[in-house]
């Protein structure tokens, strides 16, 4: 898609991360608030966030209302941010919308992110959906997203991510995502460390917001590649279509938000439709598992520390071992833990290739690869630096490993598909 408009809004990248409230609140505020006119699910957290709100979505949808979905970042094209009922918006409607708020907004110097947030907010309320969910793109507190009133509100999980933005340690990071909750709304938080649950009990307190804790109100279990949930209610042996162990405090925090929305009248839960849409919901790049030339590939957008922490668990539980790791990291705050993140996965594999790779944000470079790898005994595994995804994947895929792993950045794995789809005509 290529246009002014677009050209405008890539624009605004340059005025980069700015966290902060006033701007977008001026933006919507010329658009006429339409974040006011349309209900909404608000869901933060250090990983998790878009696996529950796609699988909120789905199960919403097989209930049969029109569900606006808001996420960030796009794998692919933009449009993947902003859906109703799976349907991504068209190119001419991502034009239409952006006419008008420039037009608006006039020579305000907002963020991409933040006008982004304001499509997203416009187009649901004129498309007139029954509920949206929206994701927050960093923090919590000062995130752009963090305009609305929400029904329920969502924490996922507490990780170490953004710490140039959301500080340096735990407890300040859970604050900053604490930050979306707001007075008298309820709100879950799912698996997070012990210490840190007085920080959301604290605001809970002030803002007399019912809170309800992963653990504590409600559980979830796996047994025999089944998930087992308990809260409100309890339903044994759902079959969650996504992959990957650590997907069970996700399930989790979507079924406990969906008995919030039954406790305020908004629907009426279906077991049925609850396990119809478990079985049919699909996020590409989350643990997703493929076949091609008699490879067996694994994809997961573990970005972060605690991403592959839960990834490696994962992998050892599914006894995915041996492979081939292909790995391309950001750092675009430059204080990303990529080394760690690598020590996390070397053990499970036998040959490791670092890449360079196409990305908005900074990337750890091969030479800033090199410095770190010295650390590495050579007779540990095999480690190769690779200039691109193109080059990267034509030697995976002509390597003896059977298994191969890719993961890391969003932005990495977006690459690597799309240098598939090309050369390999692979449809995911």
């Amino acid at each position: 898609m290529k246009n002014s408009y677009l050209d405008w809004l890539n624009r605004s990248q340059l005025h980069g991360i700015k966290p902060g409230l006033k701007r977008i609140k001026n933006i919507l505020k010329l658009l006429n608030n339409p974040h006011h006119g349309i209900k909404t699910i608000h869901i933060a957290g250090t990983n998790g966030k878009g696996s529950t709100s796609v699988i909120l979505k789905e199960i919403l949808i097989n209930h049969g209302f029109k569900v606006g979905l808001y996420t960030s970042p796009h794998l692919f094209k933009i449009n993947e941010r902003f859906q109703i009922n799976n349907s991504i918006i068209e190119d001419d409607e991502i034009e239409e919308y952006l006419k008008v708020i420039k037009n608006k907004i006039e020579d305000l110097p907002a963020t991409y992110f933040e006008i982004t947030t304001a499509l997203a907010f416009l187009y649901f309320f004129e498309k007139k959906v029954d509920i949206a969910i929206i994701e927050c793109g960093m923090g919590g507190r000062l995130d752009a997203t963090n305009v609305v009133k929400p029904e329920v509100s969502v924490i996922t999980s507490i990780g170490w991510d953004h710490t140039k933005y959301l500080g340096k340690d735990l407890s300040k990071i859970a604050y900053e995502k604490a930050g979306i909750i707001k007075k008298g709304t309820p709100f879950i938080v799912g698996m997070i460390k012990k210490n840190l649950i007085p920080i959301f009990q604290k605001k809970a307190n002030r803002m007399k917001s019912p809170i309800f804790l992963a653990n504590k109100d409600f559980y979830i279990k796996f047994k025999d590649n089944k998930w087992n949930y308990k809260g409100k209610y309890e339903f044994l042996n759902l079959e969650l279509n996504f992959k990957g162990y650590y997907q069970g405090n996700n399930l989790a925090c979507a079924l406990k938000a969906l008995e919030i929305l039954e406790d305020k009248k908004f629907l009426a839960i279906s077991e049925k439709e609850i396990r119809k849409a478990l079985k049919e919901v699909f996020f590409i790049g989350r643990y997703n598992i493929f076949k091609i030339k008699n490879k067996t590939l694994l994809i997961d957008v573990a970005h972060n520390l605690d991403g592959f922490i839960a990834l490696k668990k994962s992998l050892i539980k599914d006894n995915f071992k041996d492979f081939l790791l292909i790995l391309g990291i950001t750092n675009d705050d430059g204080e990303k833990p990529f080394y760690k993140m690598l020590k996390i996965l070397i053990t499970l594999s036998k040959k490791v290739y670092l890449c360079e790779f196409d990305s908005p944000k900074k990337i750890v470079t091969l030479d800033q690869w090199r410095k770190k790898i010295v650390r590495i005994k050579k007779d540990f595994v095999k480690i190769e630096f690779i200039e691109n995804c193109e080059k990267a994947v034509k030697m995976g895929l002509e390597d003896k490993y059977e298994n191969i792993l890719i993961t890391g950045s969003i932005y990495f794995v977006s690459e690597f598909l799309k240098v598939l789809k090309k050369s390999y005509n692979f449809i995911c």
